[in-house]
C-alpha cells in the first residue's frame, strides 16, 4: 500500500453521474479518453483528453459524462492510502465554466493540455507538465502531472523521499528499479516505495505518455550515479 497516495482508472458509461461528495484531502482527475463534466459547488468544467482538474480536500464536486453514447476514462488520484468519500446531500446552483477556464484561485485548478507550460531538461527527449503541486496550489498534499518520452527519452537514476504512482497511458516504456526491470504499457501502473532508485526509459519506436503522481507536496528527485543495485 502506498503511503498517503491511492491512485486509479476509471470509467463512466454515457450519461452516468458520481453525484457530489467530499474527500478529507486533494483528489487529481485527468481525462484520458473521451470528455468529462466535473463540477465544484456548482462550477462546472468540461474537460477533454490529457486535461486536469485537482480540488482541494473538502470541497464537494460530482463527475459527470455528458456523451450520449461513449464512455469516458479518467485517471484518478487521492492524498490518502485508502480512498474515502462522504456523500453530500445537499445541490448547487450550475454555473458553467469557460472553455478555457483553469479553475477558480483559491479552490479547484484545471490545466488545459493545450496550453499548458512544457518544462524541458529533467531529462533527454523528456517533456513534462505540472498538474498540481505545493507552489501551484497551497497546502496541497501531493504533486503530479503528465510526461511525454520521445523514443530514447529517459530520466536518470533517481530516488524520492515519498511513494510514487505511475501510469502509462500511451506506449511502451521500462521501468528500472535497483536493478529489475518492468515493461509496462496499457494503463499499467508502478507503484515505488519511498527511497528506491529508479527511471523510466522509452526503447520503442513510438513516443510515450505517462500520468506521474508523488505523496509529496513538490515534484522533488534526488539524482544518484547510475547502475545502483541493493546489496
Amino acid at each position: 500500500t502506498a503511503r498517503g497516495l491511492t491512485t486509479g482508472i476509471v470509467t463512466m458509461q454515457p450519461e452516468t453521474m458520481l453525484n457530489y461528495h467530499t474527500h478529507a484531502c486533494a483528489e487529481s482527475i485527468t481525462v484520458l479518453e473521451g470528455e468529462a463534466e466535473i463540477a465544484v459547488e456548482g462550477r462546472t468544467y468540461r474537460l477533454g483528453p490529457l486535461d486536469n482538474i485537482t480540488i482541494p480536500r473538502w470541497l464537494p464536486h460530482q463527475s459527470r459524462n455528458p456523451d450520449t453514447r461513449k464512455p469516458v476514462r479518467m485517471h484518478t488520484a487521492l492524498a490518502m492510502s485508502v480512498p474515502e468519500h462522504e456523500p453530500v446531500p445537499r445541490s448547487f446552483d450550475r454555473i458553467e465554466m469557460p472553455l478555457d477556464s483553469t479553475g477558480a484561485p483559491g479552490f479547484e485548478r484545471v490545466t488545459r493540455f493545450t496550453s499548458a507550460d512544457r518544462l524541458q531538461g529533467v531529462g533527454p527527449g523528456a517533456e513534462f507538465i505540472d498538474y498540481f503541486n505545493a507552489s501551484l496550489m497551497p497546502g496541497i498534499e501531493m504533486s503530479g502531472g503528465f510526461a511525454r518520452f520521445d523514443p530514447g527519452g529517459r530520466l536518470p537514476d533517481h530516488l524520492h523521499d515519498f511513494d510514487e504512482s505511475i501510469c502509462i497511458i500511451r506506449g511502451d516504456t521500462n521501468c528500472l528499479v535497483e536493478g529489475r526491470q518492468y515493461s509496462l504499457n496499457d494503463y499499467a501502473t508502478a507503484m515505488v516505495p519511498r527511497g528506491r532508485v529508479h527511471y523510466f526509459i522509452n526503447e520503442s519506436e513510438h513516443r510515450m505518455d505517462m500520468i506521474w503522481v508523488y505523496a509529496g507536496p513538490m515534484p522533488e528527485r534526488i539524482v544518484i550515479a547510475p547502475g545502483f543495485v541493493r546489496e
